[in-house]
């Protein structure tokens, strides 16, 4: 297998919000390839210990190796993170000090690196499977979507990330030609979203990865996700505890936001509802303007551009 190339985002920034110490236990919700792991591992002593999380077996062996000289202080676990509360139940933990959650797609599984070929994650690079699934043993996958949704959920889907004609442009073109022959790779895809958005004079080359991180998003599940895991994570933590966040795009930013403000507390209903019940509160919002990478790092990573870094407290 080879090295990984993934780089963590913002890791500096997660180690000064997640605060590790000697002798305590920290999840990594989506360990990928294990950087924010090995990094959280540096700064909690001698006997901190990481509970790492992936959909991904494939992942999870890149992990292991790059984690390998710590090995007595990883248990890795392949589950999806909004499903911290059952993982932490089997391994009889009941409360733990800090999660995070890095919402970005693996470099590792874009280059198809982890698993000997691409699952068509991106648009450019060889003709691969149209899957995208985190978890390879996932039975709906991308190709699914494109030839079995009506073309009103079509554009549910697209309308997530595509703008104003270009929703309509992009489905019709999918109806119209999975009619003639099923969508199953890139190739083709991305053949049908250059026609679709090529108009007006536009560059079809813009908007491309956009339609597939609907896609992904989609097939994944990615939102739904989110807002369980951040909720779980918050119920997982004891109380001093820490959730770190990183998000990569406008949806994630936005849901992050959503639900760790409500997880502050607060009224229910409208804020004007003078006397009306009240939410209990479960975080301190420690990042109200969530934080970006330093103009450093992103000319050395220019993939980390568009994190942002939320962090919350349980309280």
């Amino acid at each position: 297998m080879r090295a990984p190339e993934h780089v963590p985002v913002m890791p500096n920034e997660v180690v000064e919000y997640l605060q590790p110490q000697a002798g305590r236990t920290y999840v990594d919700g989506t360990i990928g390839s294990g950087g924010h792991s090995k990094v959280i591992l540096e700064h909690s002593g001698p006997d901190g210990r990481i509970i790492g999380l992936d959909r991904d077996p494939a992942q999870l062996e890149v992990a292991r190796e790059r984690l390998a000289e710590y090995a007595d202080r990883v248990t890795l676990v392949r589950e999806s993170y909004d499903r911290i509360r059952e993982v932490l139940s089997d391994l009889d933990i009941e409360n733990v000090w800090g999660m995070l959650i890095d919402c970005g797609v693996s470099r590792d599984q874009l280059a198809g690196r982890t698993v000997g070929r691409g699952r068509g994650f991106s648009w450019w690079g060889e003709d691969e499977p149209l899957e995208m699934t985190y978890d390879p043993d996932q039975p709906t996958k991308a190709a699914d979507l494109l030839n079995e949704l009506s073309e009103r959920e079509l554009k549910a889907l697209f309308g997530r990330t595509l703008r104003g004609q270009e929703v309509g442009r992009v489905t019709r073109a999918i109806v119209r030609e999975r009619r003639q022959e099923p969508i199953e790779t890139t190739g083709r895809f991305t053949e049908i979203l250059r026609e679709a958005l090529g108009f007006a004079g536009r560059d079809p080359e813009e908007r491309i990865p956009a339609a597939y991180l609907a896609l992904r998003i989609a097939v994944n599940d990615e939102l739904e996700t989110l807002r369980r895991g951040i909720e779980a994570a918050v119920d997982a933590l004891r109380t001093g505890g820490r959730l770190v966040v990183l998000t990569f795009h406008s949806l994630e930013h936005g849901l992050a936001r959503q639900t760790l403000r409500k997880l502050e507390g607060g009224p229910i209903g409208p804020p004007r509802l003078i006397g009306g019940p009240e939410r209990d509160a479960k975080v301190e919002y420690l990042t109200p303007k969530p934080l970006f990478p330093s103009e450093s790092e992103v000319e050395n990573n220019p993939a980390a551009r568009s994190a942002r870094l939320h962090a919350a407290q349980r309280v």
